[in-house]
């Protein structure tokens, strides 16, 4: 019997790891890749999911075969600061204007 996640070329389909799970950093839970690549973000994909789960497979390669160059690039792209450091700098920022 045919794996429905396997094109007849013998090919993975975007679909092959979205069962697999792991602990998110930004959630604190368990999710899985389908999750990451799917529902993370307004625009689809995960911006850190290159980096969360390049360890499990291919990640990068996986992703680049099945999305468009825009898609994959915007992946790429540097990471955002995460929410603490963001807090920090407009506290920063403020007492700077206060001091002032």
């Amino acid at each position: 019997m045919k794996d429905p996640k396997m094109r007849s070329n013998n090919k993975m389909t975007i679909k092959y790891y979205d069962k697999l799970t792991q602990r998110c950093r930004r959630l604190g839970s368990d999710v899985t890749f389908n999750y990451c690549r799917c529902h993370a973000e307004e625009n689809g994909s995960c911006s850190s999911i290159i980096q969360c789960w390049w360890e499990r497979f291919d990640v990068a390669g996986h992703l680049n075969a099945h999305l468009t160059k825009d898609q994959f690039l915007t992946l790429e792209q540097p990471q955002p600061k995460p929410k603490i450091t963001k807090l920090m700098e407009i506290i920063q920022e403020a007492q700077r204007r206060v001091s002032k």
